[in-house]
């Protein structure tokens, strides 16, 4: 198999030769943001979505990105090209850039990294989940939410939720309130009613979370963003954890089940929308 092809600040190169410059800010501080977009049948899923999200977050940041959407959309099919990839993820990082002064003062050109990987296989069945108090891993959150590069306590939860056996670890917050997984969105079902954590407790805007907000609305599905209690999980009728590269999958822990009915109405929509838009 070919080589994989990535990009790096306006070059295309064999992920062999690929090289960050130990003085970028990316690399000494976190300083930075990403996106994981994903392709099928080598086209762009909600590409526009993904990098308003990242706008709003360089915004943030006061990170300066002269490079249009328009352009970074064609770098990214670009890169889908030239990689013999039919579907998969890329993962789009913009940096502060190469730091020659004081980091706080920098102005300088910022970084774009983009590599791309197929998808990983995705399970057939539920997946199990386990629940881990955040406070216990060095997670940030920010206000408004942003996709920083910093995920290194989201990181060591995946690894120990593995460990355990699971697929994916949920948090919840010291006030004993749900936030989301390591690294994916988290639904309820009770009642008929679609619930998920409210984004003022810093939830990550997930791009597959709205895309699936805006399928349960078109099904009539009532929604909530709420507050949900950790101590009811067991109250819920279905379970569904959501992202990127796995779209929708029912997910369950030890001592509840389901028989994820809604769940996988939703799920047979959220894969007509994908297959639909990049067909």
């Amino acid at each position: 198999m070919p080589e994989t092809i990535v990009y790096i600040n306006g070059q295309l190169v064999p992920i062999s030769d690929a090289t960050v410059s130990f003085r970028d800010g990316g690399f000494q501080f976190g300083d930075g943001l990403f996106e994981t977009i994903r392709f099928q049948n080598r086209k762009l899923f909600s590409a526009e979505n993904h990098l308003q999200r990242l706008r709003n977050g360089l915004e943030s940041l006061d990170l300066k990105l002269d490079t249009s959407n328009a352009e970074l959309i064609q770098i990214l099919q670009k890169l889908i090209q030239v990689n013999q990839i039919d579907s998969g993820l890329l993962r789009l990082m913009i940096t502060r850039g190469e730091i020659t002064g004081t980091p706080w003062n920098h102005t300088g050109k910022p970084g774009i990294y983009i590599s791309i990987r197929p998808i990983t296989p995705i399970p057939e069945q539920s997946v199990k989940v386990v629940y881990f108090e955040e406070a216990n891993y060095p997670i940030i959150r920010f206000n408004p939410a942003i996709k920083s590069m910093n995920y290194i306590g989201n990181m060591k939860a995946k690894k120990d939720a593995e460990s355990q056996g699971a697929y994916e670890p949920i948090f919840y917050n010291s006030n004993g309130i749900i936030t989301e997984c390591a690294i994916r969105n988290v639904f309820y079902i009770k009642d008929e009613v679609l619930l998920t954590p409210s984004l003022d407790l810093g939830v990550l805007p997930g791009v597959m979370r709205n895309t699936i907000i805006n399928i349960a609305t078109e099904m009539g599905v009532q929604i909530e963003e709420a507050y949900i209690p950790f101590i009811t999980i067991n109250e819920m009728d279905e379970a569904f954890i959501s992202s990127t590269g796995i779209g929708l999958l029912p997910c369950y822990w030890d001592g509840w089940s389901s028989e994820f009915n809604l769940t996988q109405n939703i799920a047979l929509k959220l894969n007509l929308k994908i297959n639909n838009l990049c067909e």
